[in-house]
């Protein structure tokens, strides 16, 4: 058998034995076998149980009659070691981060039998040179889901994972109302905590504790205070729980995606379009639930019609537009069935409805990407806001869905907002792709808030710099807008100019401002004259000596997500492990998905 790495070895090479060798249960060779089927159960996810099955160790036995094929009991043990040394390896790699984005979310299996919290982070890592999302922990989240349950999650996987509160950039979540308790309650005892310790002449640090009484006196409130978070109500607007003292401390950002939800659900009930969208819906229900007229709009198309679901507008979108595309054979089929199709103006009416909701439905799906960068938040908006203001069709609607979006969308887009958070501004400031959003003259202020954003936070990565260092400066300053070398026939003319460079460069009351002013003008300047065919994260990477103190800042801002979609996928992978005779799996359910979310950045 040729050696190949054990990365490339197929489940029957890594049983094969060679002739005349032979495997005790504590040798090397066993204890590779022994990976390579852990592997396999992370993997597939696949119940560990298949290991006592006899089926399964006769085929064992089959590739290799020396190997021992080891029970649940111990795959089960394999795997909690493994976990152990994932979550090491992860928390060496969240040290290097300057910046993490926490994303919050929860579900419940089917028939409600138990609830979990999914709590994932998205970061740069410096060293690596790479944007990662791991999951963090999956905490078992019992009844009743109060901000104060959700909330002592939250700070447990903090502690848990060493994270310090100035190192959170955003918290994602949803617009439930017991999650944004959970985010103010966790940021008012923060700050609480770290007023202790200050009057008590210690240095706030964030140290791992243990979960006990003491943890879970922390998030008590008056009575009466949690009735409100039973239900898990939607919040109107962009609830974005700025911190009192300005500082940049778990701030809360809404899921966009969730938000533009809630936008285009108060569009869908307006009565220019509620009554066409619901006989719609009667005609989709009418055609599905006939089998004879479903295969025979499958046999005229090739296609069936799309039932949509009250929590997903885009689903109505598609609902409406299956109906456009498959409008002639579906009027047909209808009359030969005798069964009502809908009026010309309503087909008129729908035909309008989707022209004026494609652009909405494109951006949905864009920022419903756990890909998608904070950096496309505002350039999205701000394209949805131009198409309304444009649109020919729909004049009525489509001012109903601007000043919604307006007013949901204000924390973005409106310095002026008690709510204006300018993370997302300073992310679409730092990306050379779509920066130049951020130059026209009505964008104006909010440029000058996203300016401002990151220049506070280059202040946090740099507290100590007061100076402008030399070697700084000639990496971000060229006297003459040329390089020296063109001055080079002129020897004399050119080291004068270079010794008044330098001495102007080093005078003592250059300020990190002032090299933030002179890196960002210098990086809008190449902004504009360049065309980039590189990554955002590439353009960073490769201009770290030119802009050596903002691309730090840049690098972390275009690597946070948009949405919480990483963490909703986990709960894809939940129902998936959960599902079948595992449906009351709690206690390995947490490592399974673990290890397989993180397989490729930890095994």
């Amino acid at each position: 058998m040729p050696d190949t790495t054990a990365g490339q070895r197929t489940l029957q090479e890594c049983f094969h034995r060679r002739p005349g060798s032979c495997w005790l249960v504590d040798t090397q060779e066993h204890h590779k076998r022994e990976e390579v089927l852990v592997n396999m159960f992370i993997e597939t996810g696949m119940s560990t149980q298949l290991c006592e099955s006899i089926a399964f160790k006769k085929f064992a036995n089959v590739l290799e009659p020396k190997f021992k094929t080891p029970g649940a009991a111990r795959v089960n043990s394999l795997i909690g070691a493994k976990m152990n040394t994932a979550k090491q390896k992860l928390k060496e790699i969240i040290k290097d981060a300057r910046k993490l984005t926490l994303c919050v979310d929860g579900w419940s299996k089917k028939g409600l039998t138990s609830s979990f919290m999914g709590v994932s982070a998205c970061f740069y890592h410096p060293p690596g040179g790479q944007v990662h999302h791991a999951l963090l922990n999956l905490h078992h989240l019992e009844h009743p889901h109060t901000g104060e349950s959700i909330a002592r999650c939250i700070n447990q996987t903090l502690d848990a994972w060493g994270i310090r509160e100035d190192k959170v950039l955003l918290i994602v979540t949803d617009n439930g109302s017991n999650i944004v308790k959970a985010v103010r309650l966790l940021r008012d005892k923060k700050r609480e905590q770290s007023l202790e310790s200050d009057s008590d002449g210690t240095v706030s640090q964030a140290q791992p504790r243990g979960v006990g009484d003491e943890q879970n006196e922390l998030w008590m409130e008056s009575e009466g205070s949690d009735e409100e978070d039973e239900e898990e109500t939607e919040i109107g607007g962009v609830e974005l729980d700025l911190p009192e003292d300005g500082e940049n401390k778990f701030q809360r950002m809404p899921c966009l995606a969730h938000t533009l939800q809630l936008t285009l659900k108060d569009a869908m009930k307006h009565t220019s379009v509620h009554s066409v969208i619901t006989k719609a819906r009667k005609l989709v229900h009418g055609v599905r639930k006939s089998s004879a007229a479903n295969e025979e709009l499958i046999k005229r198309c090739g296609k069936t019609l799309v039932r949509d679901c009250s929590t997903r507008w885009n689903s109505t979108f598609d609902m409406m537009k299956r109906l456009l595309k498959t409008r002639t054979e579906l009027n047909q089929l209808l009359e030969n069935f005798g069964m009502d199709t809908l009026l010309t103006s309503d087909w008129a009416k729908l035909e309008n409805l989707v022209k004026l909701l494609e652009p909405f439905a494109v951006h949905t799906d864009q920022l419903q990407s756990d890909s998608q960068s904070l950096s496309q938040v505002v350039p999205c908006l701000l394209n949805l806001e131009a198409h309304l203001l444009t649109t020919a069709v729909g004049k009525q609607l489509a001012q109903v869905l601007l000043n919604s979006l307006r007013e949901r969308f204000a924390g973005i887009l409106s310095p002026d907002s008690i709510q204006f958070d300018a993370t997302p501004a300073g992310a679409c400031l730092m990306d050379p792709s779509v920066s130049l959003v951020l130059q026209s003259p009505d964008t104006v202020p909010l440029k000058r808030a996203a300016q401002s954003f990151v220049q506070n936070l280059a202040a946090q990565y740099h507290p100590a710099a007061s100076q402008y260092d030399g070697a700084t400066a000639r990496a971000t300053q060229t006297p003459t807008g040329a390089p020296l070398a063109v001055l080079q026939k002129y020897r004399f003319l050119a080291s004068h100019i270079e010794r008044v460079n330098m001495s102007s460069t080093n005078q003592p009351n250059r300020s990190l401002t002032d090299i933030l002013l002179i890196e960002m003008e210098k990086y809008f300047c190449e902004v504009k004259q360049g065309v980039f065919n590189e990554t955002p994260l590439q353009f960073w990477r490769s201009r770290e000596a030119v802009y050596p103190n903002l691309a730090p800042v840049a690098l972390d801002l275009v690597s946070a997500p948009a949405s919480q979609a990483f963490v909703e996928r986990i709960f894809s992978l939940c129902g998936l492990l959960s599902s079948g005779l595992r449906n009351r799996t709690t206690t390995s359910l947490e490592q399974r998905v673990f290890l397989k979310i993180n397989y490729k950045l930890l095994l």
